[in-house]
């Protein structure tokens, strides 16, 4: 599966009675915090650092661990997923609870969507702020399927994975050598001189030989082909790549180099 697709499952909440009520009691009623404040995806700042840094994701990896909590409306319930692009967890959220301590709470997950007992739920922990405007775009999370219970700092990058990866790697205009135009949005279409095609970001293919994108290709076997790219200098570099062995390789020279405009 890919890691975009991970982020779009759905699942349904209910509320946990129990130690909720005697929580809350604790908590100023100015200070409660609704779990449709969290909706979006949030990913831990040290690989956002990274990728901000090299733009090219497999890189990043190496040097900070991507990892993605995201918490995503479907109608009135909203599913947890965690996951570093390899492995992903899925849970319920069944309520929000505040701490004694301010500006700290926790998640209360289930892996039904069914009143369940306390012995039965998963605790995700966070703490941070509202801005000044009421929202929440700074969070610690506590987050205990993908980082083994330690602290980290997440930021709150949008709603949807792909266009937000997209901003930080490729997303832009460019020009080549030729004075010729081309392009990458956000949400996925690329604009080369003489074609235009959809195109998703390799994230972390730990075999692949070099960063690439799939190309929506109804030529192409299977309806994709692949395409290398590097950052170098402040430009784009574009190669040529095919799927050999299971394993993406991109060819040793590239075939455009593109500076951003």
């Amino acid at each position: 599966m890919r890691p975009t697709k991970i982020l779009t499952i759905v699942c349904a909440v209910c509320l946990c009675s129990g130690s909720v009520t005697a929580m809350a009691q604790n908590q100023p009623r100015g200070d409660r915090v609704f779990i449709s404040e969290l909706e979006g995806i949030w990913m831990n700042d040290a690989y956002i650092k990274a990728l901000r840094t090299v733009r090219m994701p497999h890189r990043a990896a190496k040097q900070a661990s991507p990892v993605v909590i995201a918490i995503t409306r479907q109608g009135r319930s909203y599913p947890y997923v965690a996951t570093d692009f390899d492995k992903a967890a899925f849970m319920m959220i069944l309520a929000l609870e505040p701490d004694i301590k301010a500006n700290s709470y926790r998640l209360v997950l289930g892996e039904k969507n069914e009143p369940t007992s306390a012995e039965d739920v998963t605790y995700i922990w966070f703490k941070g702020q509202r801005d000044a405007d009421r929202k929440f775009r700074k969070l610690a999370f506590q987050e205990v399927f993908i980082m083994d219970g330690k602290w980290a700092d997440y930021e709150h990058v949008g709603m949807e994975l792909g266009p937000v990866m997209n901003g930080l790697v490729l997303a832009g205009r460019y020009k080549d050598s030729d004075g010729r135009e081309w392009s990458f949005t956000e949400q996925g279409q690329a604009t080369f001189p003489e074609e235009s095609f959809y195109y998703e970001l390799s994230i972390n293919d730990r075999k692949a030989r070099c960063e690439y994108f799939e190309a929506e290709d109804l030529d192409a076997p299977g309806g994709i082909s692949y395409y290398g790219y590097a950052w170098k200098a402040g430009k784009l570099q574009l190669f040529r790549a095919d799927m050999k062995n299971d394993r993406v390789q991109c060819e040793a020279e590239p075939f455009a180099v593109l500076t951003p405009h």
